[in-house]
């Protein structure tokens, strides 16, 4: 007959994934320490970029196979330590497991978002969280991820320390990966919901740690975009540009004024953020920035006769297409006129006029190779697309990149390293438009029925199927909806789909990989986050 504890021993030996020898984890413990300074992890790290370093470590270890999560939770904790302690106890959150309590003794009671522990000594979850309370942690005896996201995304906490079974971490962490969140996980020591245990010694060690770092804050991304919106309302464009007099002054104040993701102002804003800099102070050059984004929507529009933008009017079809155009220009020259006039240096103001002009230049040249496509359709390459895409969407991203990293005086390996993240960033970002207008309805595929040089047409230009060069030879002489539609079907069909899938992924790859060369932890946190809410998986 076997009794319960050596029941309960077998489990563990056969279930748990954390060794049980306390002197085993201290030792990978330390070799993880050693691993990351060693090799110089900045976080944050891919899911994928943790579990290489993990199992190199197995091997290093020699450790077991089962021990590889176990590895990697390591590994996310000690890229993340200097971070977190370096954030004061009260923007953090500490998030304990119900199972850790005694069901036996227990007299908590639960409402909607967990356990409302009352400290009996019947477990220690009490002696954690008065620890916790002590310090002035946010403490949830809770199960599940909803109410942590909805704290994080008020800004209230910074980073999470999560106490739960291996499993559940493994689930949690790949997610504030994903989302760069500072965090440190601490593992129970066996699992089964019941009769749990946990090392409490490392667990009051982890929560207690602190070590502030005056000259840094983390910057919240929601906070930023909150100020970043807030500039765009009609009065508060007025405080910058002025009270419109003229027709001119009110179309572009208007247009400026109306809905948009705002990812350019926002990524000056945050970059610039990140070095210390206010919000207020970079205000002038972030609105600039939207200025001449909205400006070249304006002339997009009447080149691509286009009547409909953010689901109302066009400003062509508003105001009639010289009134347009004008409006376009007045938008341009405010932006210059915005960086001439920002509250920085002259050597600053003039770095960010040039990154613009050279934007505003690149720009106008991928415009120009589509309106010379309109003019006489003909085959295209995946290159020239791609060629295209830098040029009319990555340059603009190029530019609200650069002209928050002037303001906020980077250094010029930081800078290079930024402009590749734009080039990156802005080619993904227009490959998953593609995408997404390519699976839309109704009205899908619009770019296509329009015959706008795009990654499906180049790929069907390129194709030799004889399906698809009968779909695609009566769409250069023919405007009918329906030899384009036939042509979008053929191209569906035959996978072809598949192939602009695959260059989506590449881009969002190569994304991450050039974020791996930023060495600033909040930096490179902050664009990881603006990259995940940019970039679908």
């Amino acid at each position: 007959m076997i009794d319960e504890k050596q029941a309960k021993a077998e489990k563990n030996q056969i279930y748990t994934k954390v060794p049980q020898e306390r002197s085993k984890r201290d030792l990978y413990e330390a070799a993880v320490s050693t691993y990351v300074l060693h090799n110089e992890l900045v976080p944050p790290l891919t899911e994928n970029e943790i579990l290489q370093h993990a199992y190199c470590l197995q091997k290093i270890l020699n450790a077991n196979a089962n021990e590889i999560i176990y590895i990697s939770l390591l590994l996310h904790n000690h890229i993340w330590l200097k971070t977190i302690r370096s954030i004061p106890f009260e923007r953090r959150l500490l998030l304990l497991p119900q199972c850790l309590s005694n069901p036996d003794v227990c007299k908590a009671e639960k409402d909607i978002i967990g356990l409302l522990c009352v400290q009996c000594g019947g477990c220690v979850i009490g002696t954690i969280q008065a620890e916790a309370d002590k310090l002035g942690y946010i403490t949830l005896v809770a199960e599940g991820t909803t109410v942590v996201s909805k704290l994080l995304s008020s800004g209230k906490v910074d980073s999470v320390i999560g106490v739960g079974c291996l499993d559940s971490l493994q689930k949690i962490f790949p997610v504030m990966s994903k989302h760069a969140i500072p965090g440190q996980g601490i593992p129970l020591l066996c699992d089964g919901c019941r009769n749990t245990e946990l090392d409490l010694q490392w667990t009051l060690k982890i929560i207690q740690d602190y070590a502030p770092a005056p000259s840094r804050t983390i910057i919240n991304l929601e906070r930023v975009a909150e100020y970043v919106r807030e500039w765009f309302k009609p009065q508060n464009i007025t405080d910058v540009m002025g009270s419109p007099v003229t027709e001119t002054q009110k179309i572009a104040q208007d247009w400026l004024a109306t809905d948009g993701k705002r990812w350019r102002p926002i990524l000056t804003t945050s970059i610039f953020s990140t070095a210390g800099g206010s919000s207020d102070k970079i205000r002038k050059a972030a609105i600039a920035v939207e200025c001449f984004h909205k400006a070249s929507l304006i002339h997009d529009d009447i080149e691509d006769d286009d009547d409909k933008r953010y689901g109302r009017p066009t400003v062509h079809v508003n105001y009639g297409i010289p009134a347009a155009i004008n409006a376009g220009d007045y938008l341009i020259g405010e932006g210059y006129r915005l960086l001439a006039t920002s509250d920085f240096k002259a050597e600053a103001c003039i770095k960010m006029i040039k990154a613009a002009a050279e934007g505003h230049r690149e720009l106008c040249l991928g415009q120009g190779e589509e309106l010379a496509f309109y003019r006489k359709p003909q085959p295209v390459t995946e290159k020239e697309v791609l060629r295209i895409y830098r040029q009319k969407t990555s340059a603009a991203f190029k530019v609200a990149v650069l002209v928050g990293a002037t303001a906020a005086n980077l250094n010029r390996e930081t800078c290079e390293t930024l402009s590749e993240f734009s080039t990156a960033i802005g080619t993904a970002y227009q490959i998953q438009d593609d995408i997404e207008d390519f699976r839309s309805e109704p009205g899908r595929a619009a770019d296509m029925l329009a015959l706008r040089p795009t990654l499906f047409l180049a790929l069907a230009c390129m194709s030799e199927l004889p399906e698809i060069q009968k779909a695609l030879s009566p769409v250069w002489n023919k405007e009918s909806t329906h030899e384009r539609i036939e042509l979008i079907k053929a191209i569906e069909n035959a996978g072809l789909h598949q192939r602009v899938e695959l260059l989506y992924s590449h881009y969002r790859h190569k994304t991450e990989r050039i974020l791996a060369n930023i060495h600033d932890v909040e930096l490179k946190r902050l664009l990881r986050n603006i990259m995940t809410r940019m970039l679908k998986s």
